[in-house]
């Protein structure tokens, strides 16, 4: 047998064309993913005859759907792999940090806390990438795609998704960043009976859908300490601890679908527009590859994680070696589907000249955490002395600010704005006559999507010291007061301002807020 791999090794490197020469998949012209795969090859550095292995093998079988899966999945591979991240100091020290080793979310936070007041602002930063390209096996490789290929065939031509979306949505080996492992066969063993009773009738595909997704939910629970836990963990570690973040759950969730060709995707909002932090959840597509989960319809951005690579995306067209805004709009492995989920707007902004220099990007941002957060991206135009950008299909009843970003941080560029839910844009200029407002809290009522545990508006508490804020290019005080029993009442505040309350000393969570007929209008 090892004689046999040494001989199609040898004839992979003395004739590469031959295994790259066939027709090209998903989205990819042939010539194109030629590049592509060559490209992959150069990058696997001595793990190439692994990947040239794979090839040739899946040549020899015959199988031309074999083939083609295999240039597939090598010529996305590159920039794929497992991130391993590590609590770090401003001077890059590691720390050790285990959230989980406290009892609870508040526990945990309490001590990053305690180790930001020792260290100074800490962040969690990649430690480490184990690159698939450069270690992935070829009997990994082929014994993957033979069951998935295995588990497609075998679905009724009813239920079969197209060839590109099962390239797409059911072929792929990981769910993200997390540790390979072989998932495939374990899972198609565990759910044979109920694969079985979709081919024959007995149950429907989108209730075998949700019969997984309950299946899932049973053993790998959610718990918040995960939210410090940013490594992700693979199919076996979930099944050793049963519990995960939404990202953990998803991939489980992925992988389970993906077992039973069910085009599956993960879908993703990177930071809420409405509330802190970002969800992922998975989404059921139909055969081209098209679905929406309606719960999440009022994110400002959805997107979907293919494996494909997206070669327009932000992280293609940057500069070498300049930095994107965050790590998401970094990525090259996402889609847009923001249009998917219900109505949106397409938002032109005119920005200022004197910001912008020479920039070539701009971005809009959502509040979350207590800062801004870029959530989209757009080219700019400059044209007699003019800078604009629009950018396309984002949701609605939300405010953004726009902002350029210089390789370091964000510096806004332009008025803050509400697109409204008709989709009429009000830019928040802060201009104005006086509106009298009455200050009762500093949050609305809001419900968890990870925990569905509904979090109370948020009064003001008396004898705490609050400090009203309004932004004018940034956030600039109004008053610093004391709560006592009653409202606060102020006068002659811009109407069409844009304002922050918050608490002395708290983590600085609290939303921004309008002024409508005189009281807090929360975004």
């Amino acid at each position: 047998m090892r004689l046999v791999v040494f001989l199609a090794v040898a004839v992979s490197l003395l004739a590469p064309t031959a295994l790259l020469a066939e027709e090209g998949g998903a989205g990819d012209s042939g010539h194109a993913q030629d590049r592509y795969v060559r490209e992959a090859l150069e990058k696997a550095g001595p793990n190439r005859p692994e990947l040239e292995l794979a090839l040739a093998q899946a040549r020899a079988s015959g199988d031309a759907e074999k083939l083609q899966a295999a240039r597939f999945l090598i010529a996305n591979m590159p920039g794929k792999g497992y991130v391993i991240t590590q609590l770090r100091t401003p001077d890059g020290k590691p720390l050790s940090y285990d959230p989980l080793s406290y009892v609870d979310l508040g526990a945990a936070h309490s001590a990053l806390d305690a180790l930001e007041k020792e260290h100074g602002e800490l962040a969690f930063a990649r430690d480490d990438l184990v690159e698939d390209v450069r270690t992935i096996e070829a009997d990994f490789l082929l014994r993957h795609i033979d069951g998935a290929l295995a588990a497609w065939r075998a679905t009724s031509e009813a239920d079969r998704v197209g060839f590109d979306a099962f390239l797409q949505y059911v072929l792929p080996y990981r769910g993200s960043q997390e540790p390979l492992d072989d998932w495939l066969m374990d899972l198609r063993r565990r759910y044979a009976a109920r694969a079985r009773a979709m081919r024959e009738g007995k149950l429907a595909r989108e209730d075998l859908y949700k019969w997984v997704t309950k299946d899932i939910s049973r053993r790998v629970r959610f718990d918040e300490r995960y939210y410090l836990h940013p490594t992700d963990q693979s199919f076996t570690e979930m099944g050793r601890s049963g519990q995960g973040r939404c990202e953990d759950i998803t991939n489980m969730q992925t992988f389970a679908a993906r077992s039973l060709a069910l085009a599956t995707a993960a879908d993703y909002t990177p930071a809420w527009a409405h509330r802190d932090n970002n969800h992922a959840w998975n989404v059921l597509l139909d055969a081209k590859g098209r679905g929406a989960v309606k719960a999440y319809a009022h994110a400002a951005k959805v997107y979907r994680k293919t494996f494909a690579i997206q070669r327009e995306n932000l992280g293609a067209l940057l500069p070498q070696g300049r930095a994107a805004p965050n790590r998401f709009l970094k990525s090259m492995s996402y889609l847009d589907v923001t249009d998917q989920y219900g109505p949106t707007t397409d938002v032109t902004v005119h920005l200022d000249p004197a910001v912008v220099g020479a920039e070539k990007f701009a971005y809009l941002c959502v509040f979350n955490g207590g800062r801004w957060v870029a959530i989209h991206w757009g080219r700019i135009e400059a044209e007699k002395g003019q800078s604009q950008v629009t950018f396309d299909r984002m949701g609605g009843n939300i405010a953004y600010l726009p902002a350029i970003h210089d390789g370091e941080k964000l510096i806004p560029a332009a008025d803050p704005l509400i697109v409204h839910k008709d989709g009429t844009i009000e830019r928040l200029r802060g201009l104005s006559e006086g509106s009298p407002l009455l200050l009762t809290s500093v949050a609305p009522r809001r419900k968890s999507v990870d925990t569905h545990v509904v979090t109370p508006i948020s009064y003001l508490e008396e004898g705490t010291t609050y400090e009203l804020s309004f932004w004018n290019g940034a956030w600039e005080s109004v008053t610093t007061f004391t709560a006592g029993k009653e409202p606060v009442p102020l006068a002659r505040l811009p109407q069409d301002g844009l304002y922050w309350l918050v608490a002395k000393d708290a983590r600085k969570l609290e939303r921004i807020f309008t002024i409508q007929d005189g009281r807090q209008r929360w975004w």
